[in-house]
């Protein structure tokens, strides 16, 4: 569900009232045990400059939960790295828009991510990208859009965390290459990981180590799988892969970079990357 005027191609999203427009649809959902998935974030302007336009979302989320206590919901953790860093009370010291927050829609929303049926996504992109760097680089620029290191790094601890309620969901979003560096205004938000996703998390756990954000014996293969496979997979109730085969990637040193961009089979559409000539793992798949 994206709120109207978001993000990029989000002209036709739901209105400022969609509680009440929707709650048929979300009775509906609730009683079919479907599940939500939500673009947290409110329209327009902040409220104030030391809330974001996805805090001033908190307090519509505890409407939603309050009315509709079984309906299973997804946010994008990467959209609340402050929140994401409240769950984990070690870094809750460093977040200070946290700090502005309400204190009653905070807790709130810190709870359904605990103990509640809401769970929350995290994107490649924002285990590396921050504000600064997303800004400076249109084919590094997204929504919900990254901020600072130590947010960053919230994230990144999330995934370590061997914790089911944060789960990788890729928000890959491919433009074509002209759109994003021609000086078109504004510029499309998105950034295309689709590719090498799994590559991109793994090197983004490997510069947190080198950083002393997370210790090596923190990245796991069960965390990795649980975090990529494992706990998105339950979360939606679908079965587990290993009942119909050893499905498995193997990653290998080989030398390869992610590349400037990648083109269609055609020649007609060119999408560009970010970190282009950065090495990483290759990847392939036994089945």
């Amino acid at each position: 569900m994206y709120p109207q005027g978001v993000t990029t191609n989000s002209e036709s999203g739901v209105a400022a009232d969609f509680l009440e427009a929707y709650s048929l649809v979300f009775a509906a959902m609730e009683q079919y045990d479907l599940v939500l998935n939500l673009h947290g974030e409110v329209p327009g302007s902040p409220p104030s400059d030391n809330i974001s336009l996805e805090e001033a979302f908190l307090p519509e989320l505890k409407r939603l939960h309050e009315k509709f206590p079984r309906l299973r919901c997804i946010l994008e953790a990467s959209r609340f790295p402050s929140l994401t860093a409240q769950y984990y009370t070690d870094t809750l010291q460093h977040c200070s828009t946290a700090a502005a927050l309400d204190a009653s829609a905070s807790n709130f929303a810190a709870l359904i991510l605990k103990h509640m049926g809401s769970v929350g996504t995290i994107t490649a992109h924002h285990l590396y990208l921050t504000r600064d760097i997303s800004q400076a680089d249109p084919l590094a620029f997204c929504k919900p859009i990254p901020q600072t290191p130590l947010h960053r790094d919230a994230l990144i601890k999330a995934v370590c965390s061997d914790d089911p309620k944060f789960f990788f969901g890729s928000d890959s979003a491919p433009h074509p290459l002209a759109s994003k560096t021609q000086g078109r205004q504004p510029v499309p938000a998105g950034v295309f990981t689709q590719p090498f996703a799994t590559q991109l998390v793994i090197l983004a756990l490997q510069e947190a180590i080198e950083r002393g954000v997370i210790e090596e014996h923190e990245v796991t293969q069960e965390r990795l799988e649980q975090f990529l496979s494992r706990s998105g997979r339950r979360f939606y109730k679908l079965p587990d892969p290993a009942a119909k085969g050893p499905y498995k990637i193997v990653l290998e040193r080989k030398g390869e970079t992610i590349p400037t961009s990648i083109r269609s089979a055609d020649g007609t559409l060119e999408i560009g990357l970010s970190r282009p000539t950065v090495p990483i793992f290759s990847l392939r798949w036994l089945s």
